[in-house]
């Protein structure tokens, strides 16, 4: 847990260099302590970077390989045609693709 508080401290652009020296020294003096006001305290906001990282590491992922958002639902209408995958399965895949 101690690893995660503090990669998410440190990727952290929202808070200022004090700041941060703050949290490591509590985090260091008092780990489990630190650790649990950290996540208390930030729980909501780390899951939002976590997946704002999550959303741009996909982004770069699709210009690295070369797929578009068209190309996935090109993909998803010829599994749905083939019976592959049904209606609902579509629908959702579809809904996510287009995020």
């Amino acid at each position: 847990m101690l690893i995660t508080v503090f990669g998410d401290l440190f990727r952290r652009r929202d808070i200022s260099g004090v700041a941060k020296i703050v949290w490591v020294i509590v985090l260091i003096l008092f780990p489990y302590l630190g650790i649990f006001i950290y996540l208390i305290t930030q729980d909501r906001g780390m899951a939002e970077r976590q997946t704002q990282r999550v959303e741009q590491a996909r982004e770069e992922l699709r210009h690295f390989v070369g797929f578009s958002v068209a190309d996935e639902l090109e993909k998803l209408g010829r599994l749905k045609n083939s019976g592959a995958i049904s209606n609902d399965e579509y629908s959702r895949l579809r809904a996510r693709a287009v995020q």
